[in-house]
């Protein structure tokens, strides 16, 4: 009994045959109603390593689908033709009502963060979290739909997650709220790097500086967790194995 008790045990993971993708209540494009785009362009260097996280400020927040749906088209009509841009910035958006309304998508470049858009995927969620924070619904919807990204091959498993604020200078914008920044923050592969704003060499991008950065950070503190953790779940799978 013994001897294939600790074998299951020391099974840290299980497959279930669902993807994270499943869990998602998803509308497309022609869902809520888009307007066409007045150019395309295709992302060139998938998977991305980054997941840049946004809010919308205005328009504010929404709970059910119809006015997620009017929120989501009027955050087009604001990119199209008052900034004149190709389509909406984002390539995902996220409502309160727990769904993901589809932006420009896994493969177009956006236009939700200068110096970012063809390396990390923009996911906003709709409304104002300068205060308070997105409420459960949208954060799971985010985090599940952050894990279907890797699951589809859009994404790299050692990926990093950031916000607007630090993919900018300082004091360029606030976005997502302190609210909203106060729980991406604790998330388990956010980054804590921060645009500087400082002048780049001719061989440096804003995304090698925080690939390098956020790759020794999470090492770092893989390695402390690991070290603080190990000794105590040994101890657990001994004691259940001698009882």
């Amino acid at each position: 009994m013994k001897s294939i008790l600790l074998p299951y045990l020391l099974c840290i993971t299980a497959a279930n045959g669902q993807s994270p993708c499943d869990e998602i209540s998803f509308v497309d494009r022609a869902g809520w109603g888009a307007r066409e785009p007045t150019a395309i362009t295709n992302l060139t260097r998938k998977p991305l390593s980054f997941y840049v996280i946004h809010h919308t400020y205005q328009p504010p927040n929404c709970y059910d689908d119809a006015s997620c749906i009017q929120r989501v088209k009027s955050i087009q009509d604001f990119h199209q033709l008052d900034r004149g841009w190709a389509d909406i910035g984002y390539h995902f958006l996220v409502g309160e009502n727990g769904k993901v309304y589809e932006g420009r998508g896994w493969n177009r470049q956006a236009a939700h963060s200068p110096g970012w858009n063809d390396d990390a995927y923009g996911i906003c969620i709709i409304g104002d979290f300068t205060v308070a924070p997105p409420n459960e619904k949208a954060l799971n919807t985010v985090q599940s739909w952050i894990k279907c990204g890797i699951a589809r091959g859009h994404v790299k498993e050692d990926h990093y997650i950031i916000t607007h604020r630090q993919s900018q200078r300082p004091g360029y914008t606030e976005c997502p709220g302190d609210g909203a920044f106060n729980v991406v923050n604790k998330w388990s592969r956010f980054c804590s790097f921060q645009n500087s704003g400082a002048n780049l060499t001719a061989n440096q991008t804003q995304i090698s500086l925080a690939l390098n950065f956020c790759k020794k950070e999470l090492e770092i503190s893989s390695s402390t967790s690991t070290h603080l953790f190990m000794p105590i779940i040994l101890f657990q799978l001994l004691f259940i194995y001698f009882l």
